[in-house]
């Protein structure tokens, strides 16, 4: 979808009074005074926002966004690549905090133009821009001292996870070569998806130190059962919606495709919220550290 031109004379004449962040004279950027309210786009946009402690100003979220619980009773702004000016510009928002894949670029630029301010983060497919994400959204929101602890915190659970898949692990040198981990989703009543490069789930599987066998192609694409069955990976890593939607692993087992992979069968099953899939925030770092636990203790066992 693609956004239109709006009534400018018009709008123009009213931004005084529905736009505080232009009231205050700031177009773009930061406001004087901290935003009151916030239109977050992006699941991770929204959990950082919530995470500094900015839920109370939060009018509205795009669709991707279902964490925390209280954002499912606020109005939706539709999906984040399809953002339509008109529809926000009715929140009467003073800021939009969004990831950086939001768009289309007109509708963007439309809001600016209206005086609202527009915060777009860096690429949160790569977890190592969480914490420039994070001292991004607490400056816009005037939440700094939040910002700073939550950076920390972040940065110490990455600190973490690196230590777990780390060169130096004597679990691993033991094992002699990394583990193979494949991504498989269950969407709707279609193929699974699996994950190649450039994703968030290889960077997963890469921060666990594990490799991935699907990393010969881009992006996600559906597999076969044929493909599902004939993969050597040592685990399966699937969504936590995937493990709820077909019974736990003892229904991943029992699914006439999943259970079909070898490592399912071996119960070796490694989960992730699909919020984390969608791009890292707060949670994801915590989230990630945990699976890479999970994963010497699946090798400790064997």
């Amino acid at each position: 979808m693609r956004s239109y031109l709006l009534f400018i004379a018009a709008i123009i004449g009213l931004l005084g009074l529905c736009f505080p962040a232009f009231a205050q004279g700031t177009a773009v950027g930061r406001a004087k005074t901290p935003p009151q309210r916030i239109v977050t786009v992006g699941a991770p946009a929204t959990e950082i926002v919530y995470a500094l402690g900015a839920g109370k100003n939060v009018v509205a979220v795009d669709i991707t966004s279902t964490w925390p619980k209280d954002v499912q009773s606020l109005p939706r702004v539709g999906y984040m690549r399809t953002l339509a000016a008109e529809g926000i510009i009715s929140l009467r928002p003073d800021i939009i905090i969004a990831i950086a894949e939001s768009g289309p670029e007109a509708a963007l630029d439309r809001l600016r133009e209206l005086g609202v301010a527009v915060v777009l983060l860096p690429s949160l497919n790569r977890i190592e821009n969480l914490p420039a994400a994070i001292d991004a959204v607490s400056s816009a929101l005037g939440r700094d001292e939040a910002g700073a602890k939550l950076r920390k915190k972040v940065e110490g659970d990455i600190t973490a996870i690196h230590a777990l898949a780390g060169a130096n692990n004597p679990e691993k040198e033991a094992k002699g070569r990394p583990e193979n981990i494949v991504f498989l989703m269950s969407v709707g009543h279609g193929q699974p998806m699996s994950a190649g490069q450039n994703t968030t789930a290889n960077e997963i599987i890469d921060l666990v130190g594990a490799e991935n066998p699907m990393v010969d192609y881009e992006g996600f694409k559906p597999v076969s059962p044929e493909i599902i069955a004939a993969n050597r990976a040592d685990y399966v890593l699937v969504t936590s919606s995937t493990l709820d939607q077909l019974g736990g692993i003892a229904g991943l087992q029992a699914s006439p495709v999943f259970g079909l992979h070898p490592a399912v069968a071996r119960g070796h099953v490694l989960s992730v919220s699909a919020s984390t899939i969608l791009g890292f925030g707060p949670r994801s770092a915590d989230e990630i550290r945990q699976i890479a636990t999970r994963l010497h203790q699946f090798e400790a066992d064997q």
